[in-house]
């Protein structure tokens, strides 16, 4: 269950000269700290999410919040579109967008960062947050849906399910489109991306297949691992090979630092650096 609706600061976050930001965006019936903690503790920052703040200096590491929960009497849980709408305004209110961002994403979680930067876009006003994104990573995301969503939701009858478990059945149309958007679209398509899917059942179910895990985007390779849906974004330890090719992501596409912006010449600068010209001109005999 989600702790709350919040951006979380992990690591670096108050650091006005960092380079950018790192988001990690859970999924269905996830938490801000426990989807990211091996042993599921909520209140522990010895985890992945904070070592990578401080190998990553100059940084800043957050984690979002936010209510998706399959069953009503669980928690309350907002069509994809207007969670993505919501997070964004979120977002904005903590100034992401401002500089370059990556997102860490796991399950819905990926076609929740999906659905924010066709809104972002779309709508216009949090158009900085999609042109800033330099980075995805989808950790068993359902690009297609999932057969479990299917399945609970054949059982809904009795659970009585959310709208999020609606969303995430195979082949849904809302899916289809977005998936096909990413596929086609010049910005989205170009989105560096990193993509991990399980390989183990969890319980009698294989959550998200190999197949849904792939986005279908040209030079995308889902890389299968030896995780369930639950255990693959509990990183263990920094020599696992998840960790180290995040790590590998995020500074290749987040923390080289911009070069800086040329300053305007003053009028008086600018008249001096002309008669300057002018002088060598004249001493070396060219013409102008």
């Amino acid at each position: 269950m989600s702790n709350f609706n919040d951006l979380i600061e992990i690591v670096g976050c108050d650091n006005p000269n960092r380079w950018g930001d790192v988001i990690f965006v859970h999924g269905l019936g996830g938490n801000v700290r426990g989807t990211w903690h091996p042993q599921e503790k909520h209140d522990d920052d010895n985890f992945w999410p904070a070592w990578l703040g401080n190998d990553l200096k100059d940084v800043g590491i957050w984690s979002l919040g936010y209510e998706v929960e399959p069953f009503k009497w669980k928690g309350n849980s907002m069509p994809l579109a207007d969670r993505a709408t919501n997070i964004l305004d979120l977002l904005d209110s903590y100034g992401i967008g401002d500089r370059p961002v990556v997102f860490i994403a796991h399950s819905l979680g990926g076609l929740l960062v999906k659905q924010m930067l066709r809104n972002a876009r779309d709508y216009g006003k949090w158009q900085a947050i999609a042109s800033q994104t330099k980075g995805i990573v989808f950790l068993s995301t359902p690009h297609s849906g999932s057969d479990m969503a299917s399945w609970i939701q054949h059982i809904g009858g009795i659970l009585r399910t959310t709208v999020s478990v609606e969303e995430l059945e195979a082949n849904h149309s809302r899916l289809r489109e977005l998936n096909l958007l990413y596929r086609n679209d010049e910005q989205f398509s170009q989105i560096p991306m990193l993509i991990y899917c399980e390989t183990r059942h969890t319980g009698p179910i294989l959550v998200v297949n190999q197949t849904s895990a792939d986005p279908g985007i040209k030079g995308v390779i889902p890389v299968p691992m030896d995780f369930d849906h639950i255990s693959i974004c509990k990183v263990a330890e920094k020599k696992s090979q998840i960790y180290r090719q995040i790590k590998r992501f995020i500074e290749n596409n987040l923390t080289t630092p911009v070069a800086q912006i040329p300053l305007k010449l003053t009028e008086q600068a600018l008249h001096q650096n002309i008669a300057e010209v002018l002088d060598r001109t004249i001493i070396d005999g060219g013409e102008y």
